[in-house]
């Protein structure tokens, strides 16, 4: 059995993790996964995990993950028959859930199960063990079939005869079908029908009244031409519906991360998006303030928010670091008020490498700040 091991942070929105396997491969894949928060090991014990995935021809899997090690965040899931039953790319995740009053899920990891090229074909070798056994029992007959052979090449002529005779009693009524045949065709030609399955319509759709377009898959609507970005919008298994752009020019090669998704409860968040992020200080130039929140980092759309307390800053050296994804294109420098009295200000900086520095400042001097830079 393939075990693939793989760490998730709950605190990251993004998993770039794609795990390939093949259709009917049952029980042949375990997934061992070590959780964690914002690098910290997430206790599991007295929680429940579930495997949840779905494909883009709407098929959903729920299934229950052993956990392994609840102290160390630890669990696993062995895909089962249902899980490898259809070869399609899934998207999973996990729910880790307690009684009806908690449930968090997962980042998705990206599935790729491909066909099993034995699938529908015939057992070769059973059909040719079929077909000697009968060739041996032709064999003990070849005598009566010869003469069988004689008898139908007499009747060849009598019974060509009457096929002959048949084909020109039904000639003429075979045109008069086709004529009216041809006569069907022009009319529903006339009528713009549109298949129910692999047909193309030209013009706009409308409708009138209460009318609602309404998809049994998880792939609702696409847009897009050969030449340009294409959209889909997909409707996932929890209620979110995410618009997912094309990386190329009329492909289908979905940029997931670019995605942007409208939850359930009515908020909208892209990919990219994060909630409070809590930043652990470099102790060694810098400390905490008792009483207020420890420094914490937030990204919504292309705006980020720094804010926190600092004292005891050591001039000029880096005093935290901001994460990935969170961090400017070109340093941002902008100017904080130093707490008093006296009040003064000082110079507050943040590198393209997420490294902040503050400067014009000493170490008996604490500084309050809400910092905001767009990405």
């Amino acid at each position: 059995m393939r075990n693939e091991v793989i760490v998730i942070d709950l605190a990251d929105p993004v998993c770039t993790k794609t795990i390939r396997s093949r259709q009917n491969d049952k029980n042949g894949l375990k997934l061992t996964v070590h959780l964690k928060e914002n690098g910290k090991i997430v206790d599991l014990t007295g929680y429940a995990v579930k495997y949840e995935a779905t494909n883009q021809w709407g098929r959903f899997i729920r299934d229950d993950a052993k956990i392994v090690d609840a102290g160390k965040g630890i669990f696993e899931y062995v895909l089962s028959a249902e899980a490898v039953s259809t070869p399609a790319e899934w998207l999973a995740y996990f729910v880790i859930e307690k009684s009806n009053t908690e449930r968090t899920s997962t980042p998705d990891i990206r599935i790729v199960l491909r066909r099993d090229v034995k699938e529908g074909n015939i057992h070769i070798e059973n059909y040719i063990s079929e077909f000697d056994k009968s060739l041996e029992m032709v064999k003990g007959y070849q005598q009566q079939i010869d003469e069988a052979n004689k008898k139908i090449a007499g009747l060849t002529p009598r019974i060509q005869k009457k096929v002959d005779e048949t084909d020109a009693k039904f000639k003429g009524v075979t045109e008069r079908i086709q004529t009216r045949v041809d006569g069907m065709s022009k009319q529903i030609d006339a009528m713009d029908i549109v298949k129910k399955a692999g047909d193309t319509m030209k013009g706009d759709l409308k409708t009138e009244g209460t009318a609602m377009f309404d998809s049994l898959g998880s792939g609702i609507v696409q847009g897009g031409g050969p030449n340009t970005t294409r959209w889909r919008i997909y409707q996932s298994g929890n209620g979110e519906c995410s618009f997912v752009p094309s990386t190329t020019p009329g492909g289908s090669d979905w940029d997931w991360n670019k995605a942007f998704r409208i939850k359930p409860d009515g908020t909208m968040k892209q990919v990219t998006d994060t909630d409070w992020i809590k930043v652990a200080i470099n102790t060694a130039n810098a400390s905490n303030v008792e009483g207020r929140q420890v420094i914490r980092a937030k990204r919504n759309g292309h705006q980020v928010s720094v804010i926190g307390s600092l004292k005891n800053i050591k001039e000029g050296q880096v005093v935290f670091n901001v994460p990935t994804g969170l961090r400017p294109a070109q340093q941002i420098t902008d100017v904080v008020i130093i707490a008093g009295p006296p009040y003064s200000i000082c110079e507050f900086n943040i590198e393209t490498s997420g490294n902040v520095r503050i400067y014009n400042i000493t170490t008996d001097k604490t500084i309050h700040f809400s910092i905001n830079y767009l990405v």
